[in-house]
């Protein structure tokens, strides 16, 4: 019961976050900003795992490029309100590294095993400053995102098969900041994250962060270089049914105008 009035906790949170302000926005001036970002996404751990069984995809790595595209209606030190799609594919080739139990089948430990396994996502954000300024370059922003994600995970090995779909919409929280270094370097962060409140804190919830130096190129554009973390996952610990964990990271190049 306790994490069902969480999640409706939360939910709430987000919807007056990402509603509340839109009564002003027809009497606020306000600017438009684009964000592209790409880079290479490297898997640190993709897990899946049958009920109280070993890892079966374990050291399993793979490496592939990413993309993400941001639009944001802003206003210094006010609402900021974000649209962003982010498509994630990655492909794995490896030996099952423990048996693994899901809807019926067996599939064995040591058979040669493909992967496919999609996350992909568009989420909706709004942020308010809290502390600093924005035209400072030095502020902290909170808020909330609800994000519609769309996952598929596709095993094949010797013996067999199996295909899964999932799609859900949940609220995340948001944090943004910039932090002045010298000279038109700055440092910056945005990141979604939902802890998990019935399992491992950080494995079975969803966070998504990016860590950055940013050079202002002029008052409206800038460059990022950083790297991106994307990790969480589920573990519904039922039988004959199958948990998976992830871990990205990698290096990205961010454009903003």
């Amino acid at each position: 019961m306790c994490k069902y009035v969480w999640y409706v906790a939360l939910w709430c949170v987000t919807t007056i976050v990402l509603s509340a302000p839109f009564s002003a926005w027809a009497q606020s001036e306000r600017a438009v900003r684009y964000e592209i970002e790409g880079g290479i996404l490297g898997t640190r751990n993709m897990e899946i795992h049958g009920y109280e069984q070993g890892n079966a995809t374990e050291d399993w790595k793979s490496t592939n490029p990413t993309a993400r595209f941001e639009y944001w209606s802003v206003k210094k030190d006010q609402w900021n309100y974000g649209v962003i799609a982010q498509p994630l594919y990655a492909h794995y080739s490896d030996n099952l590294t423990s048996d693994l139990n899901y809807d019926g089948e067996v599939y064995y430990k040591g058979e040669h095993g493909t992967l496919d396994y999609q996350f992909h996502s568009v989420r909706g954000t709004a942020n308010y400053t809290l502390l600093g300024r924005d035209e400072e370059h030095r502020y902290l922003r909170g808020g909330g995102s609800l994000i519609a994600r769309y996952a598929e995970v596709n095993l094949k090995t010797e013996s067999g098969s199996f295909h899964d779909t999932n799609f859900i919409a949940f609220p995340l929280l948001n944090l943004e900041s910039e932090f002045e270094l010298y000279d038109g370097y700055v440092f910056f962060t945005r990141g979604d994250f939902l802890p998990s409140i019935d399992g491992n804190v950080f494995l079975d919830g969803l966070f998504d962060v990016v860590f950055a130096l940013r050079r202002y190129v002029d008052s409206e554009s800038s460059v990022d270089v950083g790297i991106r973390l994307f990790f969480g996952g589920y573990d519904p610990n039922k039988p004959d049914d199958y948990a998976n964990r992830i871990f990205f990271n990698g290096a990205v190049v961010r454009y903003c105008w």
